[in-house]
């Protein structure tokens, strides 16, 4: 074996040693949060915000910046939220949240499903790329697959009746609610199902969408509904400012109760009645 070839053969062992180190780095953060969730949720502990946020693509710094700052919003309504992150792997960005896997999305969202009450109030984030019908995520071996709606929908079943507001931040994200919409769950997304959504440069801090709606002034003191409203005006505002096709937002409020709940003022979640 020439030197040229056991360098290489060094370097592919060297390359697949970190990918196997950071699988199990991962799966152990993983492991943390939900032993942390669990006993937050025990009977008889007080109600209490569950978030999960997940930042699947990995070339923007914008998806983990939108998981942060929701986290931020759930944290100044129930100071002890249950936090979940999980985040592709961004160069240049922290490795200190469990990667953002299909399994490791699905698994999450299982485990939030077994443990929530039904006084608990579940907040999901997805933010990433997307096309038509596909959301984008990047897989253990670092290639970019695609997770679609009846899929998330079925990972999603174990909340079935447990009050839940899901955000969709990614181009054509309005293609997920017909499979997504249900009496106990509001569906918010970044576009409508044929258009793009804007704010996913390498280097943005935010989508367009999650910073509209939550670095409004007194955001806390808001409902849901305000929130929307106020962030579909200021979106199309940017939008026009930059001469770009209007994004559309939608949304699904669900049944009378979750439409009741969208009506509160945030900082009221915790003690809203839901189904």
């Amino acid at each position: 074996m020439n030197r040229a070839v056991r360098c290489l053969f060094a370097v592919l062992l060297a390359l697949h040693a970190g990918f196997a180190i950071g699988f199990t780095r991962s799966d152990e953060l993983l492991d943390a949060q939900v032993r942390e969730a669990r006993m937050q949720l025990a009977p008889g502990k007080r109600p209490r915000i569950i978030f999960a946020g997940f930042a699947m693509h990995p070339d923007s710094t914008a998806f983990r910046g939108d998981v942060q700052l929701a986290e931020q919003v759930m944290r100044l309504i129930d100071s002890g939220a249950v936090v979940f992150r999980l985040s592709a792997a961004v160069y240049g960005q922290p490795r200190d949240w469990p990667l953002a896997t299909r399994d490791n999305i699905a698994s999450v969202l299982r485990a939030i499903g077994e443990a929530a009450r039904p006084e608990d109030k579940v907040v999901l984030l997805l933010s990433s790329h997307g096309l038509e019908g596909l959301l984008a995520v990047q897989a253990e071996s670092g290639a970019i697959e695609a997770i679609r709606p009846r899929e998330l929908q079925s990972w999603l079943g174990p909340l079935r009746g447990k009050p839940a507001l899901v955000l969709l931040s990614s181009c054509f994200s309005g293609s997920f609610l017909p499979a997504l919409r249900g009496p106990t769950r509001i569906v918010l997304t970044a576009s409508s199902h044929d258009r793009q959504s804007f704010g996913c440069k390498s280097d943005s801090r935010n989508t367009f969408f999650i910073e509209e709606l939550f670095t409004q002034r007194d955001v806390a003191a808001r409902s849901l509904v305000e929130l929307v409203d106020e962030a579909k005006g200021a979106i199309e505002k940017r939008e026009r400012s930059m001469n770009l096709l209007p994004s559309q937002p939608q949304a699904d409020w669900g049944g009378p109760a979750m439409q009741a709940w969208a009506r509160q003022p945030l900082a009221g979640w915790l003690s809203a009645r839901t189904p």
